[in-house]
This record gives structure tokens, sequence and C-alpha cells, in this order.
């Protein structure tokens, strides 16, 4: 894959880049990369197996950047995509009770964050809708943002950390709703949301703080994440493909507190592999679930060779 597709930060890569050990794990990394793409050829759809290409350098992201524009609405939004977001944060995600256009945006925002369409007309567009819908208080969750929010605050923090903080990696957010958002998550941040290891509020904390945003509290709060993601790993709390995913919302910046060693890393991400090819073998989801994760375990194990 292409350096400037999708690199990761704040990993410590091996002392010696030519062992014996490394090279077994490079083999190791080619032969799950070969059985992953096999498991979404049999069981993802058409964008699904364009996305594994295009972790596997098979195709150009302009061709992922094409299909996500040919589901764009009028209004710049997106209809639910379904499957990008897996495990514990798709669970978050689910249970937000978002409307439907802001869950199939910020899946769009996703996928072309992956292949770094983030500059992309498609996603001037996204970022223009999001501008419409966010709400007085800075955060995203109903369409209409003058109605009164059913939902909790605690409801929306995952949906407005991971939209701002994709907002914040293109060209075209405004300040002001970088501002907002900013002043909507400062209320929320503390220390307790992300103690004990919640996956969701660390992903979108970290997500919002590492692009930019409140840089006030920005290093305080990504210790506390940092420190969380890595506790969380170390203890088999959090697989290896949702630390790293974690770390790619960051956009390749290491998250202060935290040391990641590549060799340790990709190790445990190709113990993760099911017999079947795919990840997260546990997923209620079945296979169709098991879709997102080994996509993104495709995207991290080339990653993570590329660190070696």
């Amino acid at each position: 894959m292409p350096e400037d597709i999708l690199q990761i930060g704040g990993l410590e890569g091996p002392e010696v880049d030519d062992s014996e050990a490394v090279t077994r794990l490079r083999e190791r990394a080619a032969t799950a990369l070969e059985r992953g793409l096999g498991f979404i050829i049999e069981y993802g759809d058409d964008l699904a197996l364009l996305r594994a290409h295009v972790a596997l350098d098979a195709v150009s992201p302009a061709d992922v950047i094409e299909q996500v524009a040919g589901r764009q609405r009028e209004d710049g939004a997106f209809e639910p995509f379904g499957f990008v977001f897996s495990g514990a944060i798709g669970a978050e995600l689910r249970a937000a009770a978002l409307a439907p256009t802001l869950v199939g945006t910020l899946e769009a925002i996703a996928i072309l964050a992956d292949v770094r369409g983030l500059v992309s007309s498609t996603a001037e567009r996204a970022v223009e809708h999001l501008t419409r819908v966010q709400r007085h208080d800075g955060s995203w969750g109903s369409v209409d943002p003058t109605a009164p929010e059913k939902s909790p605050e605690a409801d929306r923090l995952f949906a407005t950390g991971m939209l701002a903080g994709y907002a914040m990696r293109t060209p075209f957010v405004r300040p002001e709703v970088v501002e907002w958002a900013g002043r909507f998550l400062t209320n929320l941040w503390s220390p307790e949301r992300v103690e004990g290891g919640h996956l969701p509020a660390i992903a979108a904390f970290a997500h919002f703080f590492a692009n930019g945003g409140a840089p006030d509290i920005s290093d305080e709060a990504l210790q506390w994440c940092g420190r969380e993601l890595e506790r969380g790993f170390r203890a088999h709390r959090f697989e290896a493909v949702q630390t790293l995913r974690v770390l790619f919302y960051c956009d390749a910046q290491a998250l202060p507190g935290a040391t990641f060693d590549v060799v340790e890393l990709l190790d445990r991400l190709l113990g993760e592999q099911a017999a079947d090819g795919g990840f997260a073998a546990l997923d209620p989801g079945g296979p169709p679930g098991r879709g997102a994760p080994t996509i993104d375990a495709l995207i991290a194990i080339r990653s993570l060779c590329q660190a070696l």
C-alpha cells in the first residue's frame, strides 16, 4: 500500500529490521492478507471488496471514492451503509439512536478517510451537510438542529467526537463548527468516562483531541485516552484490531501516555484471525458483521508491515 494512504504513528519498530523473527512475521502477514481477502470475497458486498482491494494496493482509492459518491444524497448526506463500525464501537453507534442520515454520513466519511478521500468533493458536501444539522449545543443527534433532542448528551458523545474529528481532517470545516463541538465535548470530558476502558469514549475523545480540538484540555485528555487504550490492549479487553482502529482515528499521531510495539501489535493481530480468514469471530452479526473488522485488519496488517 502506498505510504500516503495510511500510516501508523506512535509505534516503536524492531531494533533489527532483517531478523529471522521479523521475516517469519512478514510471511505470516502475507498469508493473513490472502486469507482475509478470501473472506471478503465470500461474504462482503461490492464496496467491501473494493475497500479490501485498496487496502492491498490492488485497485485505486479513487474507485472507492467514486462508489461512495454515487450513494450521496442531494443534501450531501448518506443513508446507512451498514457494517462499517464493529464491536463495541458499532454497538455504541446503534444504541445512540441517531438519525439514520447521521449514521450514514459518519460511515461514508469513515470509508473516505481510510482511502485519503477527505479532500474530495464528496467529503466537502458531507461536511456542508454536517454544518447545517449541527445542534446549537455543538453536538450531532437528530436531523433537525432546532428540534428538542431526545437522546441524552452522553449518547451523542461518540457521534460528535467522531464526526468533528473527521471534519477537522478535511480542508472544508468551518472554525465555528469545531469550536461548538469542542465546547460540547469539553463539557462532557472527565477521566471517569474513559477510565476502565470504555472503548467508544476513548475513540471519540482521542479522535477529536488528537486532530486539534479543544487545545486547552487536549494534552490531559489524550494522556488519559492513551493510557486506557494501552491498558485495555495489554489486559486483552481490546483486540489488536480495535486498538489499531483507534490509532487510525488519530490520523497517525502518537497518543501520549501509550507506547505500542509494531512486532507485538502485528503478532497479536495475526493471532486474532479466525480459521475462515475473517476477524472478530464472535461478532453477533455473523459473517456480514465481521466484514468491517476484517477490512480494518487488512489495513492494519499492511500498515504495520510498512513500519517493520
